[in-house]
């Protein structure tokens, strides 16, 4: 027998002694492969081919070689972006611990005089005072998701649903502070009666018109604008308006020189601003459309002429029980808002 045929026989009886080397493992209360009788042969065989031949029994392609590879798993959820929800961060805010808000609010501003020294002078007027209540409403989602797959998710399927959730709620809540129609939410403040400046009346939003549908036809409306917010208010306030009418304002141009009248802020990450006003871009604004009125700007101080009610945080019940094998969650949160001082903001709208 020459010194090959030895070699081989030593492989092939390491290769028997295979099912003596698993009982061992099992003594140990170590893991190890499955290892059948059906396949000794072929591992045997194998090694056989591998020395005679130099032929691979194993390998990293589509095989058992490719079993042990470690393969990617699911780590993370990519998630879809979503615009950024401003308005509550200019508008003013208040926790209640009730179902609304009450507030006493001043209309008008007392009157005062000179007086004569020898002489009484004339009764002034005192301000008129209103109460404003704001009523908190209620945002819910209520969704299901199988006991099954939160045990077997490799990612935390329940924290990645409410994160979902509450950035759903700011987007909701952004909408209505600004078109919410009272009903079971906040009032928003697009949804009053608008009048021209010279027919202010408290309860009514003043508006400036361009004169062109859905077209701004000049930057000196801007200005009038500006301009028209009494001087208490323009300390804090600020530009709000939908991402195509500001794609409009920076289209403007000087009829002389031709030059662009909107240019961006030199300091990094110094934010947009118009006439030395911070500009909040919201995606809940009216968009700005050729041939179509809208109301797609808004100036003034938000913390001071709109109110948000807040009762509470999220609320999350988590319920395993009532629709089986399903897990229930029912997310709410309750919150209001609505216009305290009509003199604190004002509209532009791209129309006749």
């Amino acid at each position: 027998m020459n010194t090959l045929e030895q070699s081989l026989n030593r492989l092939e009886k390491a290769v028997q002694n295979i099912g003596q080397s698993e009982m061992q493992h099992k003594a140990l209360e170590r893991p190890v492969f499955d290892t059948k009788n059906t396949e000794t042969k072929d591992k045997a065989d194998n090694v056989q081919n591998f020395v005679k031949y130099g032929e691979k029994a194993l390998s990293s392609q589509e095989g058992t070689g490719s079993l042990v590879i470690r393969k990617p798993s699911i780590s993370d959820i990519v998630e879809k972006p979503f615009a950024p929800t401003l308005f509550r961060d200019i508008a003013g805010k208040a926790i209640v611990q009730s179902d609304h808000l009450e507030l006493v609010r001043e209309k008008g501003n007392t009157d005062a005089g000179w007086a004569h020294e020898t002489t009484l002078g004339a009764e002034t007027n005192t301000a008129d005072l209103m109460k404003i209540l704001i009523p908190v409403h209620e945002m819910y989602a209520r969704t299901r998701i199988s006991q099954r797959l939160i045990d077997d998710a490799v990612i935390n399927l329940e924290s990645w649903l409410l994160d979902s959730i509450e950035r759903k709620f700011s987007q909701l809540e952004e909408d209505a502070f600004i078109n919410g129609s009272g009903e079971q939410m906040p009032k928003g403040l697009l949804t009053y009666d608008r009048v021209q400046a010279h027919a202010y009346e408290w309860g009514k939003m003043v508006e400036y018109r361009t004169g062109a549908n859905g077209e701004i036809v000049h930057a000196d409306i801007l200005l009038d604008t500006v301009a028209s917010l009494k001087t208490p208010y323009l300390s804090g306030a600020c530009w709000v308006m939908s991402r195509s009418a500001f794609a409009e304002i920076r289209r403007l141009k000087e009829p002389s020189t031709g030059r662009y009248l909107w240019q961006p802020s030199l300091q990094e990450r110094g934010g947009n601003t118009l006439l030395g006003f911070p500009i909040i871009l919201s995606d809940a604004m009216p968009a700005l459309k050729a041939g179509t009125p809208s109301t797609s700007i808004a100036f003034g101080n938000f913390s001071l002429g709109y109110q948000i009610v807040d009762r509470g945080e999220f609320t999350i019940l988590r319920d395993p029980f009532s629709a089986k094998p399903f897990v229930e969650f029912y997310v709410t949160q309750r919150l209001g808002g609505d216009v305290v001082d009509f003199d604190a903001i004002k509209f532009i709208t791209a129309g006749e």
